[in-house]
């Protein structure tokens, strides 16, 4: 308590910040050009065709990194084009020294500000509430997905069917963005604004970002900076309807039991309709939700909550930011193994929500969340309701979240329900609120689920937020009844009241460095039931950025305590925590360490140990076609000068790009976790697949993995083909 009193003394002056009105970015608006009737534009990465002469140049970037306002180190211009199909954009991207230009080939998604790339911000509806971003380098190589704007939250999972092209010259490289219609989300209101904002990635010796237009400091997100499009003219007609079949064939030898043996296939459909520009409804039957590449191993052999896994699974990715309430109550990979699903979205300028129902095979874990750790009960099969809708006025946003789960065999169910709140007030302030009520009947017992008497509980989360162009504050609040449990979210802890208070404060320029920060966090855990603190930290820190894409902090635990069981003693942990990522060459685009030390708390022995942990990962480059990506992750306990805890997962990734849309990728890992004398069998992996798509629709996957559990080996030859085809385009 001592260390949270500190904290709010540190941090009142900001307090008194004055609620000056937040900066309106620049309204300078781009202008699209339609083409004329009977033209038609080629995907080549030129801008020589005749209609790019009549397009209006937008020419007036700005640089917003290291340096907010100053000019740009390059010239880059924009023009816009349309037709009845698409929206054309391209990008002027001078450079006076193009031998410097960074143009890896990458996998999808891999597009990173190590590589000289240029990316769109676009918002159909208008509201600067979310957008969808598409990017692509000076190869050609494309990433897109989500932005959220109210927690600043970038989802590169959605996928889109776009594309684009890139052209290399003496002056620098263009690229040409071509965005279907039928791949944006805009409501059918011919006044709705449309909004968009580029930026270009210039890494050199500095790492330059440009931008369209000047997002202040105090923007919560580069999404308030979006600037109004101008005579953009979507089709009257723009309703399509897209079936995505696809055919997957193994052939699989294991002597795990119960595991069948021999070739396979398996056919899945999966259905995009949209019957009118604010609705879209998707579908699909017996998905194949298979990873055809491995999971990044997570340490666990010392963690007493639940882990979370990142999403990858194309049906839940239509308007993934809908989802996103301020405690991002809904966690759909509690969805393990569906039959079969439905699921409907509406994008409207003001309202917009979505609504899924999914038969789930089962054969998860159900998170049973405590004060002082995460327990799991066998998942049984269940067909589950959840979906969350969203009204926008003005400063003011306001949801509400539903998420039902029945579980087969008469085992019960898990009903959640609330609203949630968000207020960017006057000034840099943002108020954020949620209050979730749970009912359950799907008791555990003895690691599986029946139905029991029914109990209930609720979670109320508030936070206070301030963002200032050099300052920033957020104190939060989160009481989570003992009864309450989410199902088809992810909540780790409960009975518990938390409360937690960040303060930072920044200056621009100091020595060799972009930026210098120091910040100061502090939370605080009670078990409501007996009022004794589970937790209590206070972890001072700094934080810089340098030439060079570098960025490093170094963290101390001071206030370092927790219990772990209600029956245990108090234990004091203190230790410090330091980390980098940079790019020490064209060659060497990443390396990245997040490391640990001094004394830890041992969460099976339930004392404090000396203990350190180690997270590297890097990239490398060889020629312009091969990558290669290793990873360590270690964690080790130590007493009486041995080590008497040590978990460790080595992951080995190299991949030979056959070209920007196609590549070979081979990926090997090992985990290994001992205790004393005692370590339990290593778990490895293994695979090489070669991939090819064409669109976000259209892939091919033909591969091998091997997979060992100690004496248990799995082995596995696949083949995947997906193929887009649009049964039905514009007749709506």
């Amino acid at each position: 308590m001592r260390s949270l009193i500190w904290i709010c003394r540190l941090a009142w002056p900001l307090l008194l910040v004055p609620a000056l009105a937040v900066a309106q970015p620049g309204d300078a608006a781009l202008r699209v050009e339609r083409l004329r009737a009977g033209e038609t534009l080629p995907l080549t990465g030129r801008l020589d065709h005749p209609a790019w002469q009549r397009a209006p140049r937008h020419a007036a970037f700005v640089e917003i990194e290291p340096d907010l306002d100053a000019a740009p180190a390059q010239a880059t211009t924009v023009q816009l084009l349309s037709d009845d199909a698409a929206l054309y954009i391209g990008i002027d991207a001078r450079d006076d020294a193009p031998d410097a230009i960074r143009a890896p080939w990458v996998r999808h998604d891999q597009v990173t500000r190590s590589q000289d790339h240029v990316g769109v911000y676009l918002d159909p509806i208008g509201t600067r509430r979310a957008a969808q971003f598409f990017r692509v380098n000076a190869a050609g190589s494309l990433a897109d997905g989500m932005h959220t704007a109210a927690d600043n939250h970038e989802d590169l999972a959605p996928d889109f069917d776009w594309d684009a092209a890139v052209h290399r010259g003496p002056q620098g490289w263009t690229a040409v963005l071509r965005l279907p219609f039928a791949a944006l989300r805009f409501a059918d209101d011919p006044a709705a604004p449309w909004r968009l904002l580029v930026v270009r990635s210039l890494p050199r010796d500095q790492q330059h970002l440009l931008a369209s237009a000047r997002v202040p400091r105090e923007s919560t997100s580069i999404v308030e900076a979006l600037q109004p499009l101008q005579g953009v003219s979507p089709p009257s007609a723009h309703g399509f309807l897209s079936l995505r079949p696809s055919l997957t064939w193994r052939h699989v030898q294991s002597d795990a039991p119960g595991v069948g043996t021999g070739p396979s296939a398996e056919a899945s459909l999966d259905l995009k309709w949209r019957p009118r520009a604010e609705l879209v409804v998707d579908g699909t039957l017996n998905p194949d939700f298979s990873q055809v590449a491995l999971d990044v191993p997570q340490l666990a052999g010392n963690a007493r909550f639940a882990l979370v896994l990142e999403e990858k699974r194309p049906f839940f990715f239509e308007s993934s930011d809908l989802l996103r309430s301020p405690t991002e109550a809904l966690y759909t990979r509690s969805i393990s193994d569906p039959r079969a699903g439905l699921r409907a979205t509406w994008r409207g300028a003001s309202l917009a929500g979505t609504l899924f129902a999914v038969d789930d095979r089962g054969g998860g874990a159900v998170l049973l969340p405590g004060p002082y750790g995460t327990d799991t009960a066998a998942q049984p099969a269940s067909r589950v309701v959840a979906g969350r809708t969203r009204w926008d006025a003005g400063d003011h946003q306001a949801g509400l979240l539903l998420a039902t789960r029945r579980y087969e065999g008469d085992r019960g169910e898990n009903t959640v329900i609330g609203p949630d709140w968000t207020w960017r007030g006057a000034g840099a302030w943002q108020w954020r609120a949620q209050w979730l009520q749970a009912h359950t009947t799907a008791r555990a017992d003895g690691g599986q689920l029946r139905r029991g008497p029914a109990q209930g509980g609720g979670r109320r989360w508030l936070q206070a937020l301030y963002l200032g162009d050099r300052e920033e504050f957020s104190a939060t609040v989160d009481d989570t009844d003992a009864g309450f449990r989410h199902d088809s979210g992810f909540v780790g802890q409960a009975g518990t009241r938390k409360a937690t208070v960040w303060a930072a404060q920044g200056w621009g320029g100091v020595g060799p460095l972009n930026e210098f920060w120091v910040n100061a966090e502090t939370w605080q855990v009670i078990d409501k039931a007996s009022g004794r603190t589970v937790e209590r930290k206070f972890r001072p820190g700094v934080w810089v950025t340098a030439p060079g894409v570098v960025e490093a902090w170094f963290e101390v635990h001071l206030d370092s305590h927790q219990r772990l069981a209600a029956d245990q003693p108090w234990q004091a942990e203190r230790f410090a925590d330091f980390g980098a990522v940079l790019t020490p060459g064209p060659r060497w685009p990443l390396l990245e360490i997040d490391a640990g030390a001094g004394r830890m708390v041992d969460a099976a022995e339930g004392i404090v140990r000396r203990g350190q942990r180690w997270q590297l990962r890097s990239q490398f480059r060889v020629g312009s076609r091969l990558e290669f990506e290793p990873r360590w992750d270690e964690v080790t306990l130590s007493g009486a000068g041995r080590p008497l805890f040590r978990e460790r997962a080595l992951q080995a990734l190299a991949v030979w790009h056959l070209g920007p849309r196609s590549h070979l990728r081979a990926i090997v890992q090992r985990q290994t976790l001992a205790r004393g004398d005692s370590q339990l069998p290593p778990l490895s992996s293994g695979s090489l697949i070669w991939s090819w798509r064409h669109s976000a629709g259209t892939v091919a996957y033909v591969g091998v993995s091997r997979a060992g559990d100690g004496d248990v080996r799995t082995r596995e030859v696949f083949v995947k083909l997906q193929a887009d085809v649009d049964q039905v385009t514009g007749l709506f």
